[in-house]
């Protein structure tokens, strides 16, 4: 995919800001925000199943958007729970003055840092299993996860590093005064709609199919613009 356009796609017109706007908002509130977050898995789907899509979607359905949120957040707790436990654990062990106990509790720490590792690198591939087959055992089929992974690493961890760089960017940028709280409300939205964009060229991969270019982005009036004109 082209990088620039890709970038662009989530504020390339008014009616995309104006969706994204909505969604940061909506990212802002406890439980709601299980729908943005079902609106960026489902922008992934579509984009590893239908290609490319023109426009960002218009902002309906939302009782399913909310329900593929919250798969998302079971499955992200799935891949979190061993690492809870052993963080809960260990920091319990830590507080009795006995030497044995505060290294045990030591080492379950230091497991626990091992396993949020691997949760945060296995975690958006289960996802993007989950995606392609809409089945949520997919997600936890960790060995499949973990072959996929080693096997597309290359495109897999450019997209790690892509959204690092963003969330960077975004976050001094949000520093601004004035401005900067736009920026904030925007970012973490923004942010989730790109991984789903890039990690759909993971997915196409994955499928065996063949990676279209993204949309360019155009530069006189939208479809929408044009059947106003009409009418």
């Amino acid at each position: 995919m082209d990088l620039s356009e890709t970038l662009k796609f989530p504020v390339k017109n008014r009616d995309n800001l104006i969706r994204m706007f909505i969604g940061g908002l909506l990212n802002l509130v406890p439980i709601v925000n299980f729908i943005p977050s079902g609106y960026a898995f489902l922008l992934m789907r579509r984009q590893i199943l239908e290609g490319p899509a023109q426009e960002l979607s218009e902002w309906d359905n939302w009782g399913t958007l909310f329900k593929y949120g919250l798969f998302c957040f079971l499955i992200g707790l799935g891949y979190a729970i061993v690492p809870l436990i052993a963080f809960g654990i260990g920091l319990a062990l830590l507080l009795p003055q006995l030497a044995i106990l505060k290294f045990l509790g030591f080492t379950l720490l230091c497991v626990g840092g091992v396993f949020t590792l691997a949760a945060m690198i296995l975690f958006p591939m289960g996802i993007l299993l989950f995606a392609i087959e809409d089945e949520l055992t997919a997600a936890f089929s960790f060995f499949r996860v973990i072959d996929e992974v080693k096997e597309h690493y290359h495109s897999y961890f450019r997209v790690f590093l892509i959204v690092f760089i963003m969330g960077l960017i975004t976050g001094i940028a949000s520093l601004i005064p004035l401005f900067g709280w736009i920026i904030g409300i925007l970012a973490g939205f923004y942010i989730s709609v790109e991984t789903s964009l890039f990690m759909s060229e993971v997915g196409w991969e994955i499928t065996g199919r063949e990676v279209p270019d993204m949309p360019e982005t155009p530069t006189g009036p939208t479809h929408e613009e044009n059947s106003q004109e009409g009418k």
